[in-house]
């Protein structure tokens, strides 16, 4: 942490743990583990649509598979 603030000159505080505002007005996030945390909500959510994207596809096949057989059955 201390490497960061040499770069960055005299950070303030902010109300948030881990969050702090540099002199130019920027917000600096420092807390690491918050950081790879949020990065593996971010996969675990994108996966969950990945999968929810597959799902409704499979629906869309199955009623047109449904669809095609009972044509078939009218014959």
């Amino acid at each position: 942490m201390q490497e960061v603030t040499e770069t960055l000159g005299p950070d303030r505080r902010t109300d948030k743990p881990g969050i702090y505002r540099t002199a130019e007005g920027f917000l600096i996030n420092k807390d690491n583990e918050a950081l790879a945390a949020y990065k593996k909500r971010k996969r675990r959510e994108q996966a969950v649509d990945r999968i929810q994207d597959q799902i409704d596809e499979l629906k869309t096949d199955i009623n047109e598979i449904k669809d095609l057989l009972k044509g078939l059955a009218r014959r």
